[in-house]
């Protein structure tokens, strides 16, 4: 006789198994910053199989392909501005250069500048952020700051809007230290009963406020080193929501003391610090107590061309709505860009996603979010390059990168932008591990990120590019 108390519960898990196996599979992607939808292989994983999968041949196809002129086509009112620039009928050219680490430190965008400059004129690195946690690696210029900043940034959970670099600072009264507390002895009991006072808790590492006396500051000093600028001339400050009577002190190489009263409105303000002479330094101090809201300093000329360096590490280039469409819209009236490069991707890389439609959709809303405030400026979608993970036969393409490169170039052509294929350019499939052996490297170990060598041959690439001078392209 059948127990019927011991199948129906066996059916009922078998039902739920069959479900889970059928069913959440065909559960589409969803990204989001509050809970994310991955697709579910199941199967796959019950059996065991190798998380790296073979991308479809469609994507494979047009990862491999080289970039087009087609493709680079939305950039031809960009070119016919540099075409004027260099006959001087053309005064200050910007471009705004988005990334994630890969650019982070001034890497590529200063080589561009450098080698932008030199054709087109110009000096300074433009617009620079408070905070930095790559200010000691970074070479375009000298740059220093007190501990007692909030940095707000797309990687942070804040309701804070956000500035045009992803980032937006705030003076406080202390900052945040990191200590290790080691836990006093537990007394635990065995299985005799015996107590045992020598189990210790591992150490851990807090975090904690600690006053910080004195202003919140920032320095920045010129250098000669290729594409920063030994002296800074045009100087200003991006702020707002300034507390009233919110006076700051600015501070030029070490001597001249001036103070400014900010405005307080909720409206983006710009503050000009332009010495009456270039200066070799400049130090802001700001109130501690005064939470102003801070964007960044930008340091140019009148004419020439400058490329910001805009890179948040860890970010995917999605949820560009954290500026808010009227901040946006301020800052591109002051800053008046001619290009936007978009160069993003590696952060949502992983072997085992198979279908990036979840990443196309995010980017295109980011693209048109930029597009609503710079109308008829070009974007420059720049694909992910090689990265590699090791295998049972070595270093090879990461399995999802091809699917990738795919659905950026898909962005591209949703949003009526350029596409340049970095994948195709620096060798397509299983290129990196030959960058990784160049002498010297062109990219370090962990087969993702470029040396500063390989930054540079990246920057020179992408000259190439924007100087309308790329070659062999197909029609």
């Amino acid at each position: 006789m059948i127990d019927k108390q011991f199948v129906r519960p066996l059916l009922i898990l078998l039902f739920a198994v069959l479900i889970i196996v059928l069913v959440f599979p065909l559960i589409p992607e969803w990204d989001n910053e509050t809970f994310p939808i991955k697709r579910m292989d199941v199967i796959g994983q019950l059996l065991g199989k190798d998380s790296l999968v073979v991308a479809d041949s469609v994507a494979l196809e047009v990862a491999q392909k080289r970039t087009t002129a087609k493709e680079l086509k939305p950039l031809e009112s960009f070119w016919d501005k540099l075409e004027a620039q260099k006959q001087g009928k053309q005064g200050q050219l910007r471009i705004a250069y988005f990334g994630d680490s890969i650019i982070e430190g001034d890497l590529v965008s200063g080589t561009l500048r450098k080698e932008l400059q030199a054709l087109y004129g110009g000096q300074g690195v433009g617009l620079m952020g408070i905070t930095s946690i790559v200010n000691r690696f970074r070479k375009t210029i000298v740059h220093s700051f007190s501990p007692n900043w909030q940095s707000n940034s797309f990687m942070t959970k804040s309701s804070v809007p956000l500035g045009i670099l992803g980032h937006t600072y705030i003076p406080q009264g202390f900052q945040m230290q990191e200590r290790t507390v080691t836990p006093k002895a537990v007394a635990t009991d065995d299985s005799l009963g015996t107590p045992d006072t020598t189990a210790v808790a591992e150490p851990q590492k807090v975090k904690e406020r600690v006053p910080y006396g004195g202003p919140a500051w920032v320095e920045y000093a010129g250098t000669s080193f290729a594409g920063g600028a030994k002296t800074l001339s045009q100087i200003r400050l991006f702020y707002s929501k300034a507390p009233e009577q919110t006076q700051i002190t600015v501070i030029y190489d070490g001597e001249t003391r001036v103070q400014h009263t900010l405005i307080p409105s909720d409206e983006l303000q710009v503050l000009n610090l332009s010495p009456s002479a270039p200066v070799s330094k400049i130090r802001l101090e700001f109130p501690s107590h005064k939470p102003v809201h801070v964007y960044g300093v930008s340091f140019d000329q009148p004419t020439g061309v400058y490329v910001d360096n805009i890179s948040i590490r860890g970010f995917s280039g999605m949820y560009f709505n954290r500026i808010p469409a009227n901040l946006l819209d301020a800052f591109a009236r002051h800053l008046k860009y001619d290009l936007v490069i978009l160069q993003y991707g590696e952060n949502v890389s992983s072997p085992k996603t198979t279908n990036y439609d979840f990443y196309r959709k995010g980017m295109i809303k980011s693209v048109e979010h930029i597009k609503a405030s710079l109308p008829g400026v070009p974007i420059l979608v720049i694909s992910a390059h090689d990265r590699s993970v090791k295998t049972a036969s070595g270093y090879q393409t990461s399995p999802d990168i091809p699917i990738l490169v795919h659905a950026q170039s898909q962005v591209a052509e949703e949003t009526g932008s350029a596409f340049w294929n970095l994948f195709s350019e620096m060798g397509g499939l299983n290129s990196m591990s030959n960058w990784v052996n160049a002498s010297p490297a062109l990219a370090s170990k962990d087969y993702t990120h470029f040396s500063v060598r390989g930054a540079a041959k990246v920057g020179e690439m992408l000259l190439k590019v924007i100087n309308n001078q790329s070659e062999e392209l197909e029609q």
